[in-house]
């Protein structure tokens, strides 16, 4: 399905706008890399509706293990959960004007139209990247917060002692991913043992995903927050939650010309702060 009339077609001002912006979530979507399922999880994602709500999420404390006699009374433990709030701190907007003489005098309006909204939609990737990665830097443990050196073995042996910290806190194995900036994406492209994960295939690579290494799916961003070089851990550290509450077009009320703006709104928290590491190349 296209998500926008074919040039020379329908008009701005006769577009849906809630089938519009349900489109123009997934290319949203398929260009985020830390706020994508690659990095967290959206398990409370919730009702959101605006800024400012509140995501309730209620923790579920383990059960305590007890060794067991013959005919021994076992004593049922009554169950305990502890309350964290997801709140819907992060808000981004976006607006923009196209005067008529410029539509007209474009190859096509609504490629005029949708290119910017294209770009409106790529600086809100870029945001909600940023966002979610401060977010994981607050919440990752001072424990966790490493430095490494850069080189084609230097990577490869830093991910294994990276995982060995994941091990011993019993973050499972599968999904565990590492982002990095593009200069450390360059040395583990250099080792024998990372395996590309669409390099000479017809598979696009979706959010930053390049391939594997030492048992993490790798993936890239230069948008990683300032002096942090890569962030190593597992969705279950992260909740995200997000929604584009509004994207409409209307009529200038003073000049001829389209008006197209947006709103996107987010939260992001870190439940299991054991779960990530947040590194950075040593001086």
């Amino acid at each position: 399905m296209a998500l926008f009339p074919a040039s020379g077609n329908t008009p701005v001002s006769t577009f849906i706008p809630e089938i519009w912006a349900a489109e123009l979530m997934v290319p949203l979507q398929e260009e985020l890399v830390l706020a994508s399922p690659v990095c967290v999880n959206n398990d409370y994602e919730g009702d959101i509706r605006a800024p400012g709500d509140q995501v309730h999420i209620n923790s579920l404390n383990r059960p305590t293990v007890v060794t067991y006699s013959r005919n021994a009374d076992v004593n049922a433990q009554l169950l305990d959960t502890d309350e964290m709030i997801l709140a819907i701190d992060h808000g981004k907007a976006f607006a923009f004007a196209v005067d008529d003489v410029d539509r007209v005098q474009s190859a096509s309006g609504s490629d005029l139209i949708y290119k910017a909204t294209e770009e409106s939609i790529q600086a809100l990737r870029v945001a909600a990247d940023s966002y979610v990665g401060s977010r994981m830097v607050a919440g990752a443990l001072t424990a966790n917060k490493k430095t490494f050196t850069v080189g084609t073995d230097d990577v490869f042996d830093t991910l294994v002692d990276y995982g060995v910290i994941l091990d011993n806190v019993d973050v499972p194995l599968r999904k565990r991913f590492a982002v990095v900036k593009p200069e450390i994406k360059a040395a583990m492209l250099k080792h024998d043992r990372f395996i590309a994960s669409s390099y000479g295939s017809e598979i696009p690579i979706q959010n930053g995903v390049i391939g594997s290494l030492a048992g993490f799916t790798i993936a890239v961003t230069p948008h990683l927050p300032t002096d942090v070089e890569m962030i190593v851990g597992s969705p279950v550290a992260t909740t995200w939650g997000q929604n584009l509450l509004s994207l409409e077009s209307f009529r200038h009320p003073t000049k001829f010309a389209h008006v197209v703006r947006g709103l996107h709104v987010a939260g992001a928290k870190v439940t299991r702060p054991e779960a990530l590491v947040i590194a950075s190349v040593a001086p």
